[in-house]
C-alpha cells in the first residue's frame, strides 16, 4: 500500500501497478482508473502537475522484498537506474 500526500492536505491510499525508471503507476483507492506519477528534478508530480509525497503504507500488501527495496530506493529519490517493474 501507498499513500500519496497532495499539499493541500488531502491523502489517499493506493497499490502500487508498477515503477521504475522515475516513474509509479497507482491503483488508487475509490478510483477506476490508475494514476501515475513522474520523478521529476527529486520531487514527484502527478498527471495534473501537482506536486505529491510519496511514501509506503506500514501495513504494505505481501510482496518480494526485492521489489519493496526497489520501490523504497525509488521513493526515497536515489536516481539509480530502476528498470520497470510490474507488481500486478
Amino acid at each position: 500500500m501507498i499513500c500519496i500526500h497532495y499539499n493541500n492536505g488531502r491523502v489517499l491510499q493506493g497499490v502500487v501497478l508498477a515503477f521504475g525508471d522515475r516513474l509509479v503507476r497507482v491503483a488508487v483507492k475509490g478510483s477506476d482508473d490508475a494514476v501515475e506519477f513522474r520523478l521529476i528534478n527529486q520531487v514527484w508530480v502527478s498527471e495534473d502537475c501537482e506536486v505529491v509525497k510519496l511514501e509506503l503504507a506500514d501495513e504494505a500488501a505481501p510482496v518480494e522484498s526485492e521489489e519493496i527495496d526497489l520501490l523504497e530506493t525509488l521513493l526515497r529519490f536515489e536516481l539509480l537506474p530502476v528498470s520497470i517493474q510490474r507488481v500486478m
